[in-house]
């Protein structure tokens, strides 16, 4: 993989798209409510990088309302989603989110939403990023802090994602990490904690809906996913019975 460049760890299939829209639905409230701590103005660029689909990129457009909203990511497949469903309302580029163009320079409000988890080196990211900004512009993230659960099948799951995660050098749970930020030349605005608790049932439709752990999709692990090292695959009997108990657990009323 090279370092210089960022990958989604879950590809950008139909069932990606279908579990990203799940994803939105499930923290669109502590997004929203992150933008409107932050509202200040009306912006003139808004940047949402790594937007997928662009749910995104409809809340940056609709709570701060700026001049010109600018939608990136590096799948061509979302990037075309974004334009279906936006339209005009938001310009939509096809760009690397470690590699961006000149154009982006002088932005208000540049936002990323669980992209740092994707990046070998997220503070260097950071970093980069911060040079695109205007005199007072102001970088956004939501990230996750942690997460804990009870159910067994969910624990398994979480196991599994870290594996794939570390093998491609990244890490989850990596808000804490972005403590570390301060050191570099950002003035850290303000960093909070939001708490989320989504139905067991909920949360196991989203994981079922990563495609790596089905036996079915497997064998596009080597394809898609540029690895730095293999991490453990499970047999297709393991897989299966994960994503059949995921499902299980996924099909019970929240």
């Amino acid at each position: 993989m090279d370092p210089e460049r960022s990958s989604y760890t879950f590809g950008d299939s139909d069932l990606a798209a279908h579990r990203l829209a799940l994803l939105a639905e499930t923290f669109g409230p502590t997004t929203a409510r992150f933008l409107r701590m932050h509202r200040n103005g009306t912006p003139s660029l808004v940047v949402d990088l790594g937007c997928g689909p662009g749910y995104t990129t409809e809340l940056l457009r609709d709570i701060l309302r700026p001049g010109r909203t600018m939608a990136i990511d590096s799948s061509r497949t979302y990037v075309e989603l974004v334009a279906q469903r936006l339209g005009s309302s938001a310009e939509v580029l096809c760009a690397d989110a470690l590699a961006l163009p000149d154009i982006i320079r002088d932005v208000d409000v540049i936002f990323a939403r669980f992209l740092l988890t994707h990046l070998a080196d997220p503070l260097r990211a950071i970093a980069q990023w911060l040079e695109r900004l205007g005199s007072d512009g102001v970088f956004l993230s939501e990230e996750v802090e942690s997460i804990t659960t009870d159910e067994p099948t969910l624990v398994a799951y979480l196991n599994l994602q870290r594996e794939m995660l570390r093998a491609n050098g990244n890490e989850l749970e990596i808000g804490p990490l972005l403590a570390q930020v301060a050191d570099t030349r950002a003035q850290v605005i303000s960093s909070e904690l939001a708490i989320l608790s989504p139905p067991t049932a909920v949360a196991a439709r989203m994981f079922a809906m990563t495609p790596v752990w089905r036996s079915a999709e497997s064998r596009s692990l080597s394809t898609t996913l540029p690895l730095r090292r293999r991490p453990r695959q499970p047999s297709h009997g393991v897989s299966d019975m994960l994503y059949s108990a995921l499902t299980k657990v996924a099909s019970k009323s929240p």
